[in-house]
Parts: C-alpha cells; sequence; structure tokens
C-alpha cells in the first residue's frame, strides 16, 4: 500500500487519469508542440543548443541543470499549465546555447587590426579554413536577426494572449473593431449590491474564487477541487429537475 501511495505521488498523471474533476480542467490537458513554440519560439532551438554544451562540460552546476531540464520538460509535456515550471530552465539553457555560440563565432571575425601579416603557422590555418571570419559573421548575423524576431514574439504574445483579465474578455468583429465582453464583471458587482452580506451563492467551481474577491460573497464550492464530493453534488443539483430532490 506504502509503494502505491508513493507511486502515485510521483506520477503527475494519476490525479488526471483517475478523477474526472481534474482531466476536465483544459489546463490540464497534454501541451502540444504549437504551445510549446508559442509561448517558446527561438528557445525550443536554442535549448538542445545549450543541454549540448552542459554534456560536453560537466561539472556540479551543469549535472543540475540537466536534471532540472529533463524532468521539467516531462512535467511540462504532462500538463500545459506547467509551462510555468518549464520556461525559467528554458531561458537558462538557451541563455547558455547562445552565448556559447556566440563566443564561438565572434572570436573569429577579423577586423582591421586583425589583418595583419601571418606567420606560416597562421597561414596554414587560414588555408584549413579560408572563409573563417565571413563564415562567423553569417552565424553571428542569424542570431542576432533570430533574437531580434523573439523580442518582437515575446511583446507580441505578452500583449495579445497574456494581458487580458479573465473578467473582462475582448475579441475582434468581421470588421477589426474590438469587442469587450464585461458580463462576468458586471455580474459580480450586482450580486455584491444586490444581495445580503450573509448570502450563499451556488455557483460552478470556476466562478468560486473570482465571487469571493469581487462579490465578496460566500461561495459554496471554489476552485480548490480538493472535495470532489460537495463539486459533484452541485453539478448534480444544476442538472437535476426542479422536482428531483439531491440527496445529502
Amino acid at each position: 500500500e506504502l509503494r502505491d501511495v508513493s507511486t502515485r505521488s510521483l506520477d503527475p498523471s494519476y490525479a488526471k487519469n483517475n478523477i474526472p474533476i481534474i482531466a476536465s480542467v483544459s489546463e490540464h490537458q497534454p501541451t502540444t508542440w504549437a504551445s510549446f513554440y508559442f509561448d517558446l519560439q527561438l528557445l525550443v532551438f536554442m535549448f538542445p543548443v545549450g543541454l549540448y554544451y552542459c554534456f560536453r562540460e560537466l561539472s556540479d552546476a551543469n549535472i543540475f541543470v540537466i536534471l532540472y531540464s529533463v524532468t521539467s520538460i516531462y512535467f511540462a509535456g504532462v500538463m500545459v499549465r506547467l509551462m510555468l515550471v518549464l520556461a525559467p530552465i528554458m531561458c537558462i539553457m538557451s541563455g547558455i546555447g547562445i552565448s556559447t555560440t556566440l563566443s564561438t563565432y565572434m572570436k573569429n571575425i577579423e577586423t582591421a587590426d586583425q589583418a595583419a601579416p601571418q606567420t606560416v603557422k597562421s597561414k596554414k590555418k587560414s588555408a584549413d579554413y579560408p572563409i573563417k571570419s565571413e563564415i562567423a559573421t553569417v552565424m553571428v548575423t542569424i542570431v542576432a536577426i533570430f533574437l531580434t524576431t523573439f523580442v518582437f514574439h515575446c511583446t507580441w504574445v505578452t500583449s495579445e494572449a497574456y494581458s487580458s483579465p479573465s473578467i473582462v474578455l475582448a475579441a475582434r468583429g468581421h470588421d477589426g473593431n474590438r469587442i469587450i465582453f464585461d458580463d462576468f464583471r458586471e455580474a459580480y458587482n450586482w450580486l455584491k449590491f444586490n444581495t445580503p452580506e450573509n448570502a450563499k451563492i451556488m455557483s460552478w467551481w470556476d466562478y468560486g474564487y473570482q465571487l469571493t474577491a469581487m462579490a465578496n460573497r460566500t461561495i459554496l464550492v471554489d476552485n480548490n477541487t480538493w472535495n470532489n464530493t460537495h463539486i459533484s453534488r452541485v453539478g448534480q443539483a444544476m442538472l437535476a429537475r426542479r422536482t428531483t430532490p439531491i440527496p445529502s
């Protein structure tokens, strides 16, 4: 029995596969490749580069970030909400990859001061790698372009996808005009000023925390979905006919 408990605690998909209320939440669904690219963009491609450099020079710090990377990718793939766990290490590993790549190629770019008379040894090395400076310049330019597009992508994603509050919703019509849906806030405001202060509000659990904070009313179920029986009773009451008694 103790082994089963430890297995369930280490398996992130156990609750999703065995507790229907958790499986019904969109944030608990597996992360798609589109979500990975939408949230991370350039980091998706630079992460393996940073991982490679960490494996090439193993140390205590590099082993730590490697383990952090592997476990974070696994858990982020299980639930889309765990992308928050993956984001820090993606930034760290991609930073390592970009920094090492730029350091490798930047030292191969020849300036006017470096274009001095070459020794026999340097001439032989240049013969083996004849367009070293040109290749380094191209690589540094490509990385700079990617970093610039990454900044624009992050700004766009932040403004369009992650800056709208969940209470006031926004959309665009066919003519391009912005449409604001303020129904939730108005409903909470109505409950706050048109119900007794000791009123108990029965709603689906999604709106529990918002009702508590904005309407300042006690609710029967909230987003703390620990009491599954309580939530199922509320759902049963909402779906039942008025003449059907709900067991306590």
